[in-house]
């Protein structure tokens, strides 16, 4: 066998017993039991009064595992010494060097995973939440921090195991239309589904394979499918072994899989249809003079998610694993669980995840959000982790992870504005918003479009910092040496808004973790490198056209998103360990699937090296360092795929691409050249002009009132009336904090004092209007308005402060009216075309 990492050697102090044990339902018989309501535990186990812990190694299974299994609602209820003393009974509460040894049975603390406890939770055994993975998620964490306490340290180890040898054949694809899908299946799914599958049923379920848009339910209804093995359908199984929502008898599955008895049960029923539907499909036949691999689907690769992930601190975890109903799992572990109700435009994303749309959140309850609170403050220093891939790159103050009481109340934040990340949060050295606010630099646009890593960070000593992708993006926190003893613990947990849903963000959160210690450098890099989502080592068996004794091509594979899938690192690797490849050629290699290479996504295409026993390590030979992106076609469970190559060893295939067909140019709508600040670029550049920060309670009041009323499209064709008194409204708003505060006043308008004879002679009105034109106009442009004629923006201004100095309200002696008139002024000139052309 190969190891990603080399493995570590546990040496117990017990000595093991068979790891066949079986777990078995309370009262024995093995029969199945079903999940409670997903709450935290009511009930604790009582306390310890038996032996001390052996060795550190009973220890730290007593602190890390056997505390949180042995309570009544969990696995204390039935793995006890008393009743019904099930065997094996780790969960026992008289002595815990007899739990440990009884654990040993049932634990894998080199793969916690793949623990025997971990999958027969998982499989819906006395789950405590009413997702069984989640809980199965949480036994692997409290197994995998007895582990990493036993030897110092957290590294999950990823061991490759060889998959199943499938040859590439011809197979079947969904065809581009549902006709023959209308015709078989849907008539049953509309029938007898559509009172729950369907949008607009009286409780729409997603997936809406039975919404009367039948074009709407083939899409739904593909990865339920196999066309190829038909038994292998979602369909068959729901029916036949979930018993779900049979509308005859559900009927069984047959002793060899090949069957449904009786054939006019729901599930037998279910198949003839698929069948039919099946059989309008013609084979995809595989071109035999390729270079192939063997095939595989994603579910025959080794699991790698959260292979060596740092989790030592983790207080509070979402994977999103669960993909349907309304509630995100908190799978740290440490109670009480901060569970996630999701709400508004809240969607699952495919290969974990949630995508948030506009007005959506997830967000705890204000009492299990306590526990952030509480066990952040005890050690005065936390880090909020998450991958999230942000839809817009134009978004004002839009929140994806909030510790908060409201837009105005808050202990953390990370948030977005445009493409800076940032991070706000309350301590001593801020106000009770968390004001001011750290960002990311403006230039480096940091903020992309695509899956990033994010990380925020806060101890006394460095203050915040933010990581975006492994790195530091070097922003020096101005607040540190504060203390965060004043954080309130009435607030809640939300991603992906504010509590008050009024900070929307937009995009895909694949993961957070909220840590009760400031992760270093080299532990951040180290999450950042263990990637995220529901992960595979896919392993491309290459031996033949190679000669390289269990050589293979392997890539770290995942379901991107509802549509795609990612493909990630190729290697050249044998699990031969004393095998050292040399001297193998790769050229041109290709994704497959389903017997087909789609046209699209070949990022390897031109790859062309050669594998030398100079570079092969015991990690094997990395063959590029970019991913791609293929897009699903049946679906995770059944899509299978496979590697063809230009040249492989000495096999050559050489591949003609297809000519793309020209896509002929049709102009668009002539639109002008120079364009117009939309609404966080006017806000940023007048706060620029005048010096105010765009933090000041007034002008952010006013900026949010008029936000919606400022330009959203650059295009000169767009702005409006509406749009100028938006601007106006807001330029009067900067101008009025800046003339009325000194030191921003002398920033403005250098050696300008604000008295009543201010405006008394023309060299007074000169100061203002020169200073101000000198502030707005730009220098080197090929047209730009005149700063010193009679028409130009110093005669303007001047004919403005004389027409408001005179009459009913004149300037003379009276600072009160030479301050509105300056303010005036200002926001005439810094809110006009000068500043707002782009």
């Amino acid at each position: 066998m190969n190891f990603i990492r080399i493995s570590r050697l546990r040496i117990a102090g017990l000595a093991l017993v068979a790891a066949s044990a079986a777990l078995t339902a309370c009262g024995g018989g093995g029969a199945p039991t079903t999940a409670t309501a997903a709450t935290a535990p009511t009930s604790s186990a009582n306390a310890y009064t038996g032996p001390a812990p052996a060795t550190a190694d009973v220890q730290a299974f007593a602190v890390n595992f056997w505390a949180n299994v042995r309570v009544q609602n969990r696995c204390g209820q039935c793995h006890n010494a008393t009743s019904p003393a099930q065997m094996p009974n780790f969960a026992r509460s008289d002595d815990v060097n007899l739990a440990y040894a009884q654990a040993n049975t049932v634990v894998n603390l080199e793969q916690p995973s793949t623990s025997l406890i971990v999958t027969k939770v998982s499989g819906g055994h006395n789950c405590w939440l009413a997702d069984p993975n989640a809980c199965g998620e949480i036994l692997t964490t409290w197994i995998s921090n007895w582990a990493g306490a036993s030897v110092g340290g957290t590294g999950t180890q990823v061991q490759l195991v060889a998959p199943p040898p499938h040859t590439v054949g011809p197979s079947k694809n969904f065809p581009g239309t549902s006709t023959d899908f209308q015709t078989t299946v849907y008539p049953l799914l509309t029938q007898y589904c559509s009172k729950c599958h369907a949008p607009d049923a009286a409780t729409p379920q997603p997936p809406y394979f039975a919404s009367s848009d039948v074009n709407q339910a083939y899409q739904y209804a593909i990865p339920k499918m196999n066309l190829n093995t038909p038994m292998s359908s979602r369909f068959i199984s729901r029916l036949a072994v979930d018993m779900h929502n049979c509308w005859t008898a559900c009927g069984t599955i047959s002793t060899d899989g090949s069957t449904v008895t009786p054939a006019n049960s729901s599930a037998g029923q279910m198949l003839a249809a698929i069948k039919a539907f099946a059989g309008m499909v013609t084979l995809t036949p595989v071109d035999a003079s390729l270079v192939t691999s063997q095939a595989l689907s994603l579910a025959e690769g080794t699991v790698a998610s959260g292979a060596n992930r740092y989790d030592a601190n983790v207080i509070a975890k979402y994977e999103f694993e669960t993909g349907t109903g309304l509630t995100a799992y908190d799978t740290s572990g440490v109670d009480p669980s901060a569970d996630l109700t999701l709400s508004g435009s809240v969607t699952w994303a495919g290969g974990w995840g949630i995508t948030v749309g506009a007005g959506g959140k997830a967000q705890a309850s204000t009492s299990s959000s306590k526990k952030v609170h509480d066990l952040i403050e005890a050690t005065g220093e936390y880090s909020v982790e998450a991958w999230v891939a942000p839809a817009l790159v134009a978004a004002d103050k839009s929140y994806m992870v909030s510790y908060s009481g409201g837009d105005t109340l808050r202990n953390f934040t990370l948030g977005q504005t445009n493409q800076n990340y940032d991070f706000i949060m309350r301590s001593s050295a801020s106000d009770l918003n968390g004001m001011p606010q750290l960002a990311t630099p403006t230039a480096a646009m940091v903020l992309q479009a695509s899956l990033q890593h994010v990380v925020l960070t806060y101890d006394p000593v460095n203050g915040r910092q933010i990581y975006v992708n492994g790195q530091s993006t070097g922003v020096t926190d101005p607040q540190k040496g504060g203390t965060i003893s004043n954080w309130d613990d009435t607030f809640a947990l939300v991603l992906g808004n504010e509590v008050s849903s009024d900070r929307s963000w937009q995009g895909l959160i694949k993961f957070v973790a909220i840590h009760d210690r400031a992760l270093t450098a080299p532990q951040i890099l180290q999450n950042f490198k263990a990637g995220v989502g529901q992960r595979f080592y896919l392993l491309f068996n290459v031996a033949a056209p190679t000669g390289v004794s269990q050589g293979y091509v392997m890539f770290t594979a995942s379901q991107y998103d509802s549509s795609s899938y990612l493909f990630t690192s190729p290697t050249f690797i044998s699990l031969d360990p004393a095998v050292k490849p040399n001297g193998v050629i790769i050229k041109g290699m290709r994704i497959g699937i389903n017997g087909t290479i789609p046209t699209v996504g070949q990022a390897y295409s031109t790859l062309n090296t050669t594998v030398t026993s100079a570079n092969y390590t015991a990690q094997g030979e990395s063959l590029s360092s970019v991913g791609t992106v293929i897009a699903i076609q049946s679906g995770p469970l059944t899509d299978q795929f496979f590697l063809s190559f230009d040249q492989l060893g000495s096999k050559t295939h050489v591949t003609t691409e297809t000519a793309p067909i020209p896509i002929p140019f049709v102009p668009g709508p002539v639109v002008s050249a120079v364009g117009v600040r939309t609404f966080a670029q006017i806000n940023s550049t007048l706060s620029k002009l005048t010096g105010v920060p765009t933090t000041n309670a007034a002008v952010l009041q006013t900026y949010t009132t008029v936000q919606q009323q400022l330009p959203s499209d650059p295009t000169l064709e767009s702005f409006s009336s509406a749009n100028q008194v938006g601007v106006a409204q807001l330029a009067i708003q900067y101008c009025n904090a800046a003339v009325t505060t000194p030191a921003l006043l002398q920033k403005l308008l250098p050696g300008v004092t604000m008295n009543g004879s201010l405006y008394s002679t023309q060299a007074g009105i000169d100061s203002v209007t020169s200073a101000l034109a000198a502030r707005v106009l730009g220098t080197g442009l090929i047209t730009q308005p005149a700063a010193s004629t009679l028409t130009g923006v110093n005669g303007e201004l001047d004919k403005m402060i004389t027409k408001l100095c005179t009459g009913t309200a004149p300037c003379s002696g009276n600072v009160t009216r030479v301050t509105s008139v300056t303010a005036a002024a200002c926001a005439a000139a810094l809110g006009s075309a000068d500043m707002m052309i782009n």
